[in-house]
């Protein structure tokens, strides 16, 4: 059977931190691979601003290149209307006739507090195992409460990523190409190059 990490986010745009936490995922839970999945347009975040799909697809692409355990999909992209989770996993539970898998969904610890306004919260955790990692401001006591309950709630099974702390964030890097500040202390260079030819995040920073 194989063993798939599907890792989602805006990417708006993909750093270093993105990477560390694909490849942890990857060695801790012994997986195949990792995908890396590009947001469509995403149920809890519709008010946002974000950059083009088709742009924040080529920086994940350009970014994961020198990685052979990393892929991407375009599907929640290419599918058009509102990202479900759970729409995805049946996507990628289905997609290979006769080869079994198991997946396991890679996304914040802040999920924790936020997964049962998503749709279908029961059948995520009947296709995944929900896969999260610590991010700043959430309390460690509180994150395994939340999760022994949730776990109970839904019948479900969460891990929690054993990661040094990257304080990096796409925001804190949208930022500094708007204030014209180095960013490639946290950003693979060919997003670098991808970010300045497209005149992206000037003048548009946004708290997204």
């Amino acid at each position: 059977m194989k063993r798939y990490g599907i890792i989602g986010g805006t990417f708006d745009p993909i750093h270093y931190a993105h990477l560390y936490i694909a490849y942890e995922a990857k060695e801790q839970l012994n997986l195949d691979k990792v995908i890396f999945m590009p947001a469509g347009k995403q149920p809890l975040k519709v008010d946002n601003i974000i950059t083009d799909s088709e742009l924040r697809y080529e920086m994940v692409k350009a970014a994961i290149e020198p990685f052979k355990e990393f892929s991407i999909s375009s599907y929640e992209i290419e599918k058009g209307g509102l990202s479900f989770t759970y729409e995805t996993l049946e996507y990628f539970k289905g997609n290979s006739v006769g080869e079994e898998k198991e997946l396991f969904f890679i996304t914040g610890a802040d999920c924790l507090f936020t997964i049962e306004k998503w749709k279908e919260t029961k059948k995520i955790f009947s296709l995944a195992t929900l896969v999260v990692f610590s991010r700043g401001g959430i309390n460690r006591k509180e994150m395994i409460q939340r999760k022994q309950l949730i776990e109970e709630k839904y019948d479900g099974k969460i891990i929690f990523l054993d990661l040094k702390q990257l304080e990096i964030s796409s925001t804190e890097i949208r930022s500094l190409v708007d204030r014209n500040k180095r960013i490639d202390f946290f950003v693979p260079p060919k997003v670098v190059d991808i970010i300045y030819e497209k005149g992206l995040y000037i003048n548009k920073n946004k708290n997204l």
